[in-house]
This record gives C-alpha cells, sequence and structure tokens, in this order.
C-alpha cells in the first residue's frame, strides 16, 4: 500500500522540481516563482503522506487482529483514494487549494473504516470517540497513568472463553470470540459465562438449555443424571437475553446464529483464574445444537481430564471378580469383548484390561485410529489407520498379524471384515481384543450378529464378553440409613439377618406454619450422590452359548436363549456386583433398580 502514496508523492515531487513544468501555475503551486522548492510545502506535503502511511497501516493491522473479512477492500480504498487524490491535487494551482484535496483523500478512507468498525462494537472497544480521544491524550500526551475501565466482558463470572477449533488459524478464532462478545453489547457472552460457571460449581458434567416460545429451562448433568436447574439466575431470561446467549455461543464455535434448527456444533475453551495469579486452569467443552418444534437445545459437554484409573480394584472390580477377569485377559487365545453403553467408561475399561494383562512375556499390538487416539500404553506396539483418508483396521491388520503378535487389541472395529480377519486369527492361538457399543454382555453379541458379523466365526472365537455400567455413589455426608425390606434381600440374593441398608437422604415434608431445619448437603449440592462406581456383567461363553449364537434363528430368540442360558450356568450379570455396592452402603437399591431397568 505504501508504494501506490510513495509513487504520488515521488511524481508531484519531480514535478514540482523541474525546470521546464507541463502545468500552467507552477504545477498545483507546490513550488516557489522562479523555479525554487519550498520547503515548508514540501514539508507539509512529507508530513501529509507519512501521516497518511501509518494511519493505512493500523486500518490493515487492525482489521487482521479482528479477523475482518473485508480486509482487503479497505486496504485497497485507502491506497486508491489517497493516489487519486495526491494526482488530482497536481492539476490545482494553487497549493493551499489543492492541500486540503489530499488531506480528504487521506481522511475520509479513515472516517468510513471508523465508522463500519465501530458498528455493534462495545463502548470500550470503539475509536475515535470522545472517550478514546482523551484517553489517548491522557496517556500518551500527558504520560499520566489512567487504570482502563474494566470491559463489559471481563466483569461477573470468574470464568473467560475462549474459541477453539484445531482447523482454523489464530486470525479466524480470534475473530470468533471477539464477535461473541459483540453480540448485544456483550449481554449474551456474559449470561453464558455465568451459566457455564454456576454449573461446574455444581459438579456438573454436562448442560442442557432449552431454549422455548415463552421460557428457557436448564439441566445439569451430574454423574450421568439430568437434574432440572432453576437457581442458576436470580431472574429467568428475557426472550431478547436468550437469544443474545444463543448467538454469542454460535459465534464462538464458528456455527451460523441465524440456522436455529439444523444441527451445528463446535467446541470452546474456558478459562478459570481463581487465585488470579495468571496461571488460569483451563476446561474444554463441546457444544451441540438441535432444532426443536417450540425452539431450540443446546447441549454443553465439559471434557475433563479423566482420572488415570489403571488397575481392576481402582475402577471397583470385587476381589471375588478380578481372578477371572485376569484369566480371561491372560488367556492364550480367545475373542474377548468389553462393552459399554456411550458414556459408561469403556475407554478406561480397555485401558484397564490392558494393563491387567501380562505385557512383558508375550508380543502385544494395538490397533487405532488417529482421529480417535487413546492412552498409549507401555510395551504395547501402535499400529494406526485414519479414518479420515477413508481407512478402516482392515487397512493394517493383515501387516499387524503378519509380524506374529500374541495379543492384539482392535479398539474400534468398525467393519464386519475386521471382525471376521480377527475371529479366524484365533485358530492361529492369538487372543484379540475389542469393544462394542451395548448395554450388557448378551446385548453385545446380538448388536455383533445384527451388523453382520459371521455367526459361526463369532461363535467359535468368542471366549468371554465383559460388559459394564456405571452408578451412582451415596454421598456418604448425607446418605440415610434405613431398616432393609425383606423382599429386596431376597431379590439380591443378600443375607436375609441383613440389619441395615442406606439410601438417599429424604427431605421431610413440614405442615404449613411449621418451621423448616432441613438444611441442604453442601458436599453433594444436595442431590444425594457424589461420583460413580462400576460394575460388571462377566459373561463365559459355554458350548450350549455357542450353538445358540452359530444356529439359524432370529435375534430376538437368540437373545432370550442367551440370557436363559447365561442363568443356567449361574451367571448372574450385573446382579452379584451391584448386590455387593447396596449391602456396603456404596450405593442404594433404588440407584442399582433405575440402572439395570
Amino acid at each position: 500500500m505504501k508504494f501506490v502514496g510513495l509513487f504520488a508523492f515521488a511524481a508531484l515531487f519531480a514535478t514540482a522540481c523541474g525546470s521546464d513544468a507541463v502545468l500552467a501555475g507552477g504545477v498545483g503551486g507546490w513550488r516557489n516563482d522562479g523555479m525554487t522548492i519550498c520547503p515548508i510545502k514540501l514539508a507539509i506535503l512529507l508530513v501529509v503522506y507519512m501521516s497518511w502511511l501509518a494511519s493505512t497501516s493500523w486500518i490493515n493491522n487492525d482489521a487482521e487482529r479482528l479477523g475482518d473479512p473485508d480486509r482487503s477492500f479497505w486496504n485497497g480504498m485507502n491506497m486508491i483514494a489517497f493516489a487519486v487524490g495526491m494526482l488530482a491535487a497536481l492539476f490545482i494551482p494553487i497549493f493551499w487549494a489543492g492541500l486540503p484535496v489530499v488531506i480528504l483523500a487521506w481522511i475520509i478512507p479513515n472516517m468510513i473504516y471508523v465508522k463500519a468498525r465501530n458498528k455493534d462494537m462495545l463502548d470500550a472497544d470503539k475509536v475515535m470517540t470522545a472517550g478514546h480521544l482523551a484517553f489517548w491524550f491522557r496517556t500518551k500526551v500527558l504520560k499520566q497513568k489512567v487504570k482502563p475501565k474494566a470491559l463489559a466482558y471481563e466483569g461477573g463470572s470468574m470464568i473467560q472463553l475462549g474459541a477453539l477449533d484445531k482447523n482454523a488459524d489464530e486470525q479466524t478464532l480470534v475473530g470468533r470470540l471477539f464477535r461473541s462478545r459483540q453480540v448485544n453489547n456483550a449481554v449474551g457472552y456474559n449470561l453464558f459465562r455465568e451459566l457455564l460457571y454456576h454449573a461446574l460449581h455444581n459438579r456438573a458434567t454436562d448442560v442442557a438449555i432449552e431454549f422455548g416460545a415463552e421460557e428457557t429451562k436448564f439441566q445439569y448433568q451430574l454423574d450421568g443424571v439430568y437434574h432440572p436447574v432453576t437457581d442458576a439466575f436470580k431472574n429467568p431470561w428475557t426472550r431478547e437475553e436468550a437469544d443474545s446467549v444463543a448467538e454469542a455461543a454460535k459465534f464462538l464455535i464458528g456455527a451460523n446464529p441465524k440456522d436455529r434448527r439444523s444441527r451445528q456444533g463446535g467446541m470452546f475453551r474456558m478459562f478459570y483464574d481463581k487465585n488470579k495469579k495468571g496461571k488460569p486452569l483451563t476446561c474444554d467443552a463441546s457444544l451441540e445444537t438441535a432444532g426443536t418444534p417450540t425452539g431450540e437445545v443446546f447441549r454443553v459437554a465439559f471434557k475433563f481430564q479423566a482420572a488415570q484409573l489403571r488397575t481392576l480394584d481402582e475402577i471397583g472390580v470385587s476381589p471375588e471378580r478380578q481372578g477371572k477377569m485376569r484369566e480371561l485377559i491372560n488367556s492364550e487365545n480367545g475373542l474377548v469383548v468389553l462393552a459399554a453403553a456411550p458414556h459408561q467408561g469403556l475407554k478406561t475399561l480397555t485401558t484397564v484390561a490392558f494393563n491387567t494383562a501380562d505385557r512383558f512375556t508375550r508380543d502385544f499390538a494395538t490397533v487405532e485410529d488417529v482421529q480417535n487416539p487413546y492412552e498409549t500404553i507401555e510395551n504395547i506396539t501402535l499400529n494406526t489407520y485414519d479414518s479420515a483418508k477413508g481407512e478402516t483396521p482392515m487397512n493394517i491388520l493383515g501387516d499387524v498379524f503378519f509380524k506374529e503378535p500374541k495379543v492384539v487389541l482392535v479398539r474400534d472395529m468398525v467393519t464386519t471384515e475386521a471382525w471376521k480377519l480377527c475371529c479366524d486369527e484365533v485358530k492361529n492361538d492369538r487372543l484379540v481384543i475389542s469393544t462394542q457399543r451395548a448395554k450388557d454382555a448378551v446385548g453385545a453379541l446380538i448388536a455383533l450378529l445384527q451388523s453382520g458379523v459371521d455367526k459361526k466365526a463369532l461363535a467359535d472365537a468368542t471366549t468371554a464378553v465383559i460388559a459394564q455400567k456405571l452408578v451412582r455413589r451415596l454421598c456418604e455426608e448425607c446418605r440415610e440409613e434405613i431398616k432393609p425390606n425383606p423382599q429386596i434381600l431376597k431379590n439380591l440374593g443378600l443375607d436375609p439377618k441383613t440389619e441395615k441398608l442406606w439410601r438417599k437422604r429424604v427431605r421431610p415434608q413440614v405442615e404449613p406454619g411449621q418451621r423448616d431445619y432441613y438444611v441442604p448437603c453442601e458436599v453433594c449440592r444436595d442431590v444425594g450422590f457424589q461420583g460413580r462406581v462400576a460394575i460388571f456383567d462377566l459373561l463365559e461363553i459355554n458350548d450350549e452359548m455357542r450353538q445358540i449364537i452359530a444356529a439359524d434363528a432370529d435375534l430376538a430368540a437368540k437373545d432370550k436363549a442367551l440370557r436363559a442360558a447365561a442363568l443356567k450356568s449361574g451367571q448372574r450379570g450385573f446382579l452379584v456386583d451391584g448386590a455387593r455396592l447396596v449391602r456396603d452402603g456404596v450405593t442404594s437399591f433404588e440407584e442399582l433398580v433405575r440402572v439395570l431397568k
């Protein structure tokens, strides 16, 4: 851009200094009579040029910082306007008449940019206003130390937000954050921050926001269960405030704020500097949106750093079951399937299973998608494929098995061909461990058959299915001791002489006019539960079950027959662990029923 202005300045200067003027009147009056250069006039010209250069450079840098998509337009407008103004001044014979033309060619494009830039901006972020100029004069000219006024988006909640997208550059992320803060003078941005802080303060892992026609409703997920929230804000959101939150949140993740029907999603980051030491804690979160018949629903999921659970003891496996699990995971051959429903700890179960295996006397290999990385496990050869390029485990399984590892873990099998190949490799005295999303062990086998896995190969190869569920732990601070119902003890298979069980505290009813002495529990936020623990369904496949799996029958019949065969062999599934946790007061009978129904 400076070359255009420099060209105009050089052309004018050269003509002004020439002895044979082309234009009448001394070329705009830029020189004195008698063919001599006027230093004052040229100095003025130089000042105007340098001022234009500085302001145009500022516009370019400011537009880039704000992520303005019209940055090229502003640069071009400034260069062309100034060049035209300088050249036009050459044809004006009077210096003091030509000078205003040049100044206007410099100032007008700047004013147009500033006006467009300040539109919908926070007052504190606007430039060339009376307040901005006064602040600049006091700090730059008078050298006063002025404490800047807090910006609108800096107050309120202690959480600050940042845009997050591994496929976007820094300029794009800054632009997303900037636009999010500008919505309704930061009202939407601040309300969103306040809601996130309140959710984290109350131990939530997910937040559901339902934008309805009449009101906005909130729910927090605590330990896998959603709870209605009524105390997040002193006053309900107005429709304008709710719209501002939706718009600000969508700008932050790079979604389209005007689209209230389609499914959209993205990531953002939260910063929490509790002690104000300049080293804030960070937490990533995902935001998914979807339209509803009456409005729109947002779901925010916090991506906390998972606790590093590495042993069977740490995930809650009873001593009675640990020996059997170790035996299965360390067997010479077979197919072991690890199963869990979504958000029920399947990744952790898989990691613990491999940490339990003997990885020092046998060769281990694992197959993973680079788009879905897992925790690195010591003494295991990692083999990867890239689903983004259309690859599947089949692209590398042949090479993996060619290297003759004794144990292979395929975390996400995804194709029936991969399952068939792994089942066939079991015949080569190889142990294969893989995963399947399902509610229980029998459900995992039915899901595999439903997906098209060869029933004969699956029946011959499978040795066991280990399924996991998570139940909520009773809060030890406020749980209540109760006398057990004999029928409950019978259903759980517990000793009929058991004298006590525990349950979530029940708030007593208060008659009108009576004083309420109930004190909410500060430990669990009066939910009654805090944290979760795993229960397991360990299904060992026997010959009867293999015949059922390989039979030509519909899946519903196979499901019923497999469950009957499991009971016949004495395998009671999740109830074994669940009953133990109820007996020990770790969880309640009601919670166990909720999870198993």
